[in-house]
């Protein structure tokens, strides 16, 4: 369990952005799809591993985008990633490095990219939804002073 300042406040859930994965997704199952039918046609058997490597960062993309879930509990953020076997990190914001980086689309569409570091790695989460919300937290948090921060 992560110390908080807050403890008895709710969970913040964000989650990557729905849409932007999807499309992301449709259009590699559609290159996929499109250079296999495509090698089909030309009796090509070139297009095979191609389409092959479409459809697998595919499923990979839908794997890592899908099940990341970023929480934050009190001032820490925790960090789900997986399926069937989850791989859980907590920060604590107070020792990290928050780089949020949000493009135009990323803007318009409500979404971005968090880039945390710390002393020994650097942890990326990418297409966030709800990514306005979620910089109004982090600055709210980093905010906290480090006096009444629990230990």
């Amino acid at each position: 369990m992560a110390t908080s300042v807050y403890p008895s406040l709710q969970d913040r859930v964000f989650r990557p952005h729905s849409s932007i994965v999807g499309c992301k997704i449709v259009v590699l199952l559609a290159l996929g799809a499109g250079v296999l039918l495509a090698g089909i046609a030309h009796a090509a058997i070139i297009a095979v591993p191609i389409a092959g490597f479409f459809l697998v960062l595919a499923a990979r993309s839908a794997y890592h985008e899908l099940t990341t879930i970023l929480i934050v509990r009190g001032d820490t953020l925790l960090l789900r990633r997986g399926l069937f076997f989850w791989r859980e990190e907590q920060v604590p914001l107070h020792r990290v490095d928050v780089l949020i980086t949000q493009s135009l689309l990323g803007r318009l569409f409500d979404y971005g990219r968090l880039t945390i570091t710390r002393d020994d790695d650097v942890l990326i989460v990418r297409n966030i939804g709800e990514f306005r919300r979620l910089k109004e937290e982090i600055a709210r948090l980093q905010r906290i002073p480090a006096l009444w921060r629990v230990q």
